[in-house]
């Protein structure tokens, strides 16, 4: 579960990793990041990791895990503030329905988001809970303030603090300027879905030249059948080939800064001449698609031309 933030989080993800595979965890965390929906994720992925110490059943495991999604597992609690504070009553209740022992997984689990909103009276609570904690529940305090976090609270969690996230983004908005010409319709959900299948593309006609024709065609022309459409397609593989050749002559990453793997990917199936011969074909399937080039051919054009470098 973990693993996939390897790039991201390389630092506090081996460690919680190590400590999982050692099952030497400790009983309270405290994760802090910029962006506290990013931790509040994290946190329900390690949950999962530590669930699955002790159960191997994939069938079993696949349940509880969708659960975990649904925020409808009742071994894992998520604790969230209350307008702006959490309060010592949503505390008590916590502590109330953490009185009986596990049973589906090996550990009770709390996630309270957001932990510098805790009231004076509901950090007091809390304390008491952390100083003599069981054996069998695991806290998970969030925070994107670390500095609120009252001390007392700070000193019985092992701290982690995560890299920036939200300065990461930023890459990806810089990215969508440059791909589209218009971006106010554009959200970070169909950004995403947007680079994913370009990656898709891209991928498949690196590794299956002009059969991609029998692999993505038609889920490909779905997808980019308007003239907008390719040409935003034709500027993220400009900008992705760019990158690669950036990367192999030593200069950095430009465009796809959040992407670094993929344009690695790229480097590796290509040298610098196939890289400038690539840029220079897509160069030229721009200029005719400003003259009103069917825009199926062009795609067909796309493939061939490619995977004939």
């Amino acid at each position: 579960m973990l693993e996939k933030y390897i790039n991201e989080q390389e630092i506090v993800t081996k460690l919680l990793i190590k400590s999982l595979n050692e099952k030497k965890l400790v009983q309270a965390y405290l994760f802090s990041c910029d962006d506290i929906n990013y931790i509040y994720d994290y946190s329900k992925d390690f949950a999962k990791s530590i669930i699955s110490l002790s159960n191997k059943d994939e069938k079993i495991l696949k349940n509880i895990f969708f659960r975990i999604d649904k925020e409808e597992y009742t071994e894992l609690k998520i604790i969230k503030p209350d307008g702006n504070f959490i309060k010592k009553e949503q505390l008590l209740e916590l502590q109330n329905s953490v009185l009986n022992k596990p049973v589906e997984g090996n550990k009770i689990i709390y996630i309270i988001k957001n932990c510098e909103k805790l009231n004076s009276s509901s950090a007091n609570s809390i304390l008491k809970f952390l100083e003599e904690p069981e054996e069998d529940i695991i806290a998970i305090l969030l925070t994107d303030n670390i500095n609120m976090v009252m001390p007392t609270i700070k000193s019985r969690c092992q701290v982690l603090n995560f890299k920036n996230v939200k300065n990461n983004n930023s890459g990806n908005n810089k990215l969508m300027n440059f791909i589209f010409n218009d971006v106010s319709n554009i959200n970070e959900e169909d950004f995403n879905i947007f680079i994913d299948n370009i990656f898709n593309l891209i991928e498949t006609i690196e590794n299956k030249g002009k059969s991609t024709f029998i692999y993505v065609k038609k889920f490909a022309w779905d997808i980019f059948s308007s003239s907008e459409q390719i040409m935003s397609l034709l500027n993220a593989i400009l900008y992705l080939y760019t990158d690669a050749l950036y990367y192999i002559v030593g200069k950095k990453i430009n465009y796809f800064i959040n992407y670094e793997e993929k344009v690695k990917f790229i480097v590796k199936n290509n040298n610098e001449i196939k890289i400038i011969k690539k840029i220079s074909i897509i160069e030229e399937l721009k200029k005719e698609l400003n003259v009103n080039l069917n825009t199926k051919l062009l795609f067909d054009k796309l493939i061939i031309e490619l995977s004939e470098v």
